[in-house]
């Protein structure tokens, strides 16, 4: 039995992702009814359909996305500094859960993290060069306008978190936050999990009908899916289970690298449509953990407003960047962020159903989406191969996906278990 209760919904602009594959812990409270076929309660947010109700996922996405597996992820954090701004133990708080706004500055104060560093003396500056940005691509590096370079994936792996495995609602009850800072109060199997719950601590283990075994030395493939796209880039890491609640630092000191050639677009039918990944090392920039390897989020955002950003074009133009009977618009052009990975199936708005991808396009249904590979996108996930260490000792891991987001100061976080066997 599950009963649950809606937390409040501020306003706002705000990311939501998870891991899909293997299915993670954060989406332990799929089971109840509520939340069936990636539906939501009322007042939360679906991690999979775009219009809250339940939508066809497909199978590659049924099990990980249900539930509220993209509602953990820790806010107001800037790269170089210590503490996230949500945390007690960040200066400012005192060792007190905090109690004032946290928002970014003009024009765009809805943003945590618009062109404002959450701490007084960062250890870092912004390192990413422009050719792995995400967002606001226009911008001269360090420029008034460069509105994004505080936050996490401007210098990948330093911006701290709250826990590796995410905060539920992404802050505490108390903390007032713009954007969809929500997490249903669940009850399961008799324990409850709430607004401000840390996974790392509170997290069931994965069901293990759904736990996969990897082999050492193998490369399986993983995913991770989108229900509000914010740019920035991604990695895995591993830590024994007999750790946990494993930290942030011991999650890095095993980091999984990147088949580099196999990244793809994976539709939530199964199918996959391969694409050139980018990826950030050593190489391109100082990283965190250093010697690891980052991947680009290679789905591009699409901004509406532009307001703040060093490039405007026509996307302030109504209804250029509404999908309201658009099926295509070429002032979408100045609204994206960078070029669709997949221009072919990508053509202008998306109002189409997911079991229908890639192949054809069908009469829009509630349930839209700004592009079949852009935008606030949940018609696939972001699929890759990971290289597990053929040294690596066999036993019971947890894997936690680490999405570092450029438009705002959030970090995404996700954790699942995994069985790792010897090598044959």
């Amino acid at each position: 039995m599950l009963a649950i209760a809606v937390a409040s919904l501020v306003v706002g602009v705000i990311g939501h992702a998870a891991m899909m594959i293997p299915t993670s812990r954060n989406a332990f409270d799929r089971v109840d009814k509520g939340f069936a076929g990636g539906a939501s309660v009322p007042g939360a947010v679906s991690c999979s359909c775009a219009d809250q109700k339940s939508c066809p996922l497909g199978p590659a996405r049924e099990t990980g996305g249900s539930g509220q597996p993209c509602l953990w992820w820790s806010q107001g954090c800037s790269i170089g500094c210590d503490y996230c701004l949500t945390d007690p133990k960040h200066p400012a708080n005192k060792g007190k859960i905090p109690t004032a706004p946290i928002t970014g500055n003009a024009p765009h104060t809805d943003k945590a993290g618009f062109r404002k560093s959450y701490c007084d003396a960062p250890k870092t500056t912004a390192v990413l060069p422009k050719a792995y940005w995400t967002m606001n691509t226009h911008a001269i590096d360090g420029a008034v306008n460069d509105s994004y370079r505080f936050n996490p994936w401007r210098a990948p792996g330093s911006a701290p978190v709250i826990d590796p495995c995410g905060q539920a609602g992404g802050k505490y009850r108390i903390t007032p936050v713009g954007g969809a800072s929500v997490f249903a109060t669940v009850n399961v199997s008799g324990k409850t999990y709430q607004m401000g719950d840390l996974g790392s601590l509170v997290l069931p283990p994965t069901d293990p009908k759904d736990m996969v075994t990897w082999v050492a030395g193998s490369t399986p493939r993983v995913a991770w899916g989108m229900r509000f796209n914010h740019g920035g880039g991604y990695q895995y890491r591993l830590c024994p289970l007999e750790k946990m609640p494993c930290t942030e630092s011991e999650f890095q000191e095993l980091p999984l690298e990147f088949v580099r050639d196999a990244q793809a677009v994976q539709w939530n039918n199964g199918s996959m449509y391969p694409i050139k990944g980018m990826f950030v090392d050593d190489s391109v920039c100082a990283v965190v953990p250093k010697g690891s390897t980052w991947a680009r989020n290679p789905i591009p955002r699409i901004h509406t407003d532009n307001i703040g950003m060093a490039w405007v074009g026509k996307c302030l133009d109504r209804p250029a960047c509404s999908q309201s009977g658009a099926d295509y618009c070429n002032i979408k052009d100045d609204c994206q962020q960078f070029p669709s990975p997949c221009p072919d199936v990508d053509k202008g708005w998306w109002g189409g159903n997911a079991t229908h991808m890639p192949t054809s396009y069908v009469p829009p249904d509630d349930n839209r989406h700004e592009g079949a590979c852009s935008g606030d996108w949940t018609l696939g996930m972001i699929s890759d191969e990971v290289v597990i260490p053929r040294t690596i000792k066999p036993g019971k891991y947890v894997v936690s996906w680490r999405w570092d987001c450029e438009e705002t100061a959030q970090v995404w976080s996700t954790c699942a278990d995994v069985n790792i066997a010897a090598p044959n």
